[in-house]
């Protein structure tokens, strides 16, 4: 074969990859949801609690790009896992959401219903839920129908049967007026495992790293479109921390790609995901070795 001939037949199957890569971007990505799976494990949970599955996902955006059909298919995805726990990031509809009616509204709070975890639904707000007074309420009313409890600056206990427990810290979003760390921490004991639960990634470097034991957080979308060096969305408050996994003061925080999409529907090297953590009681005597 000729070197032009060479030349011809790799441009050709870089052009075929290309395409290939555009389609998926666009057309097959965003509503293809991954699964990740994580494990933590501590001495401080409890061994009634171990075997206990989380889910968690975040960043919604419904009714722009995240229509009924691919909800459906969330939701599928979701009680497919048989979670314990359900946790929710924040931003139940987009920035930019079609016309909202009660229509609409009743529907998503059907599907959220639809979610399934016996030992409960938990959720933070995220800047889009807060964009005005309205707008956080018409929110909170959908997410406590579908059977979520909306936690702002508090903390709740998890159990599974008897009194020890794990706990959930939920805080406001960085972007809002309100968000109060004192509050939030201000029921936490030292001796508890502690997750936190925030919207906005960079809050994990102002919380307490003595109370807590693991950040989740989403907000950036992964990027949403991720090239190495930048990405189609970089949001305020996801400038420190932007995506993945990273430890800050001895603490894990873990920035999911979230499962919604905005600006446009695409998703690239940043694949919209559902996470499931499993609980993992670990023995004083296997540390100590």
């Amino acid at each position: 074969m000729k070197v032009g001939q060479k030349i011809a037949v790799i441009l050709s199957l870089l052009i075929c990859l290309g395409g290939a890569m555009y389609y998926d971007a666009f057309h097959t990505a965003p509503s293809r949801f991954q699964v990740r799976y994580e494990t933590l494990e501590s001495v401080f949970i409890p061994a009634s609690m171990d075997g206990v599955s989380i889910v968690f996902f975040s960043d919604l955006d419904y009714n722009h790009f995240m229509d009924e059909e691919r909800m459906t298919k969330l939701v599928n995805t979701i009680n497919s896992l048989s979670p314990d726990i359900i946790l929710f990031g924040g931003d139940l509809f987009d920035q930019d959401p079609d016309y909202i009616d009660d229509t609409v509204g009743a529907r998503l709070t059907e599907l959220l219903k639809e979610l399934d975890a016996p030992l409960g639904k938990f959720t933070v707000l995220g800047d889009f839920d807060e964009t005005d007074d309205s707008m956080e309420s018409y929110v909170k009313q959908i997410l406590y129908d579908a059977d979520f409890e909306v936690l702002q600056n508090q903390s709740v206990l998890l159990r599974r049967g008897g009194s020890d427990s794990i706990t959930l810290v939920g805080i406001e979003p960085q972007s809002s007026d309100h968000q109060d760390l004192a509050a939030a921490y201000s029921s936490v004991s030292r001796t508890a495992y502690t997750i936190a639960l925030c919207h906005t990634p960079d809050t994990a470097a102002l919380v307490s790293s003595e109370l807590t034991d693991y950040f989740l957080a989403g907000h950036s979308h992964g990027g949403q479109a991720y090239w190495g060096f930048g990405a189609l969305y970089m949001p305020e408050y996801a400038q420190e921390y932007f995506r993945g996994k990273h430890t800050v003061s001895g603490f894990t925080l873990d920035i999911t790609n979230g499962v919604g999409t905005t600006i446009q529907d695409v998703r690239f090297l940043a694949n919209a995901e559902v996470v499931r953590y499993e609980l993992k009681h670990k023995a004083v005597t296997d540390s100590a070795q």
